[in-house]
């Protein structure tokens, strides 16, 4: 009888422990509450170029659990601080959701038709959407307002705004340099004397503008380089140097073209009046590096330092600029162990050629090159350090455009006066007109300034 009593025991205990854990499923409770939710995957469009050079639109999918989603359970919100990508298709997305209680939901725009929540239900969250959590024992709800955040703007759009041009003096034939967080604006008054204005890229006024010392307005070339902490102008024929932008003082006489350095370059070029190349990296000593070859940039010219990615201690200069008998920009380049400069192949298509255009501005914006001209007809955009150039935004055919995010102000647009242009270290673009207006604009993605 013991060898059978034992297993009718155990029977007894395990029916007994069942029945209770049924009482306990069954408990009704008066608590309501979303604990966590998660969102599914989702398909994300972006604009890629093909093997063609044509715009071409790609998916790619992606995870929501990628951008938490924060439970606000005093105010009843449910968000994403960090927004989906820009271009994420969130019309049919499925959700995740743990509850004290059952789990309902229906859009804003229809709060009549309410549905009980299912994983595997797709939701669309470009409409207004409200998730309600009931308690078990139907005595009490909680109404949460649900919104996935997706970025409205391309992360590369080109933003703009004139809020920097309170007190902003508009000189003729401006030069605008950027130097330890001011922006210096450089150009001649109303009876042709040669001033200086500056601001805060942060914040402030302009200052009033000040007469330059130490040099005449009569050789203004329009070119001013920030290197290693100090301004250095080209007048004439001669270079000065100035810590202040107010007095300034020879320091290179026989120049023809002093070349724009990228930020941050550790050595200064030229071409000189006898058509020589030279190199400093102090603006004391300078090295002659031989007679400059045909079509070698004499007249207006960029430079731009990068280290090699096989050896760090060897850095590549790239120059893009303009020769006075040419009616394109050529690139060229050197290594810091070379002694020669070698010419770039230009596409033999004319239209991938930098053209010559009036004030002529080049810059190095988002490890690219791009350029423009008066009339701000549009960027045009290098990828390949000056090789080829694309119109940013205009169609190549039908169905192409190379970066049609990169957009200058509109209001610039056929703009035939004067203008300068510069970049600060926060990624913004600081456009100066000879009529007054000042234009500050980044892309999206480097802004750091939080405007």
């Amino acid at each position: 009888m013991k060898r059978i009593l034992f297993p009718v025991i155990l029977v007894a205990v395990l029916v007994w422990g069942v029945s209770c854990m049924d009482d306990v499923k069954k408990e009704l409770t008066p608590h309501a509450a979303i604990t966590s939710f998660v969102v599914g995957y989702y398909n994300v469009e972006y604009h890629d170029l093909n093997a063609q050079g044509n715009d071409t639109v790609l998916y790619y999918r992606e995870g929501g659990s990628k951008y938490p989603m924060t439970i606000d359970q005093t105010n009843n919100l449910i968000y994403n601080i960090d927004s989906l990508p820009y271009g994420a298709d969130v019309r049919k997305v499925l959700t995740l959701v743990y509850s004290e209680g059952s789990v309902y939901y229906h859009y804003g725009d229809n709060p009549d038709s309410v549905i009980a929540w299912s994983s595997y239900d797709s939701i669309d969250f470009t409409r207004p959407l409200v998730y309600t959590a009931v308690s078990s024992d139907a005595t009490y709800k909680r109404d949460y307002t649900v919104k996935l955040n997706v970025r409205k703007v391309f992360p590369d759009s080109l933003l703009w705004s004139q809020s920097d041009s309170t007190g902003f003096t508009a000189l003729k034939e401006p030069c605008a340099i950027v130097l330890n967080d001011t922006v210096f604006n450089f150009g001649k008054d109303t009876s042709g004397v040669l001033m200086m204005t500056s601001k805060s890229i942060f914040d402030g006024v302009w200052s009033s503008p000040t007469a330059l010392k130490g040099l005449g307005s009569d050789g203004w070339s329009r070119n001013v380089i920030a290197f290693k902490d100090t301004m250095y102008l080209q007048s004439g024929t001669k270079v000065y140097g100035s810590s202040d932008g107010i007095s300034w003082t020879e320091v290179k006489s026989d120049i023809k073209c002093l070349v724009r350095t990228d930020a941050g370059s550790n050595a200064v070029w030229a071409v000189t009046t006898d058509s020589s190349i030279i190199k400093t990296t102090d603006m004391v000593e300078w090295t002659v590096y031989g007679k400059k070859p045909v079509g070698f940039p004499d007249s207006t010219a960029v430079s731009l330092d990068y280290a090699l990615a096989t050896n760090s201690s060897i850095s590549k200069t790239i120059l893009v600029g303009m020769a006075d008998d040419s009616l394109y920009a050529s690139g060229w380049t050197i290594l810091s162990t070379d002694s020669v400069w070698s010419r770039i192949d230009a596409p033999e298509d004319v239209n991938w050629r930098l053209p010559l255009m009036k004030e002529t501005s080049i810059l190095k914006y988002d490890g690219k090159l791009y350029a423009f001209g008066t009339g701000f007809q549009g960027f045009r955009q290098s990828n390949d350090n000056g090789i080829t150039w694309y119109m940013c935004d205009t169609r190549a055919d039908e169905n192409s455009t190379y970066n049609r995010y990169m957009q200058l102000p509109k209001t610039l647009k056929g703009f035939e006066g004067s203008f300068s242009c510069s970049v600060d270290r926060f990624g913004t673009i600081w456009i100066l007109t000879d009529d007054g207006q000042v234009w500050r604009g980044a892309i999206t993605r480097l802004d750091k300034r939080n405007r």
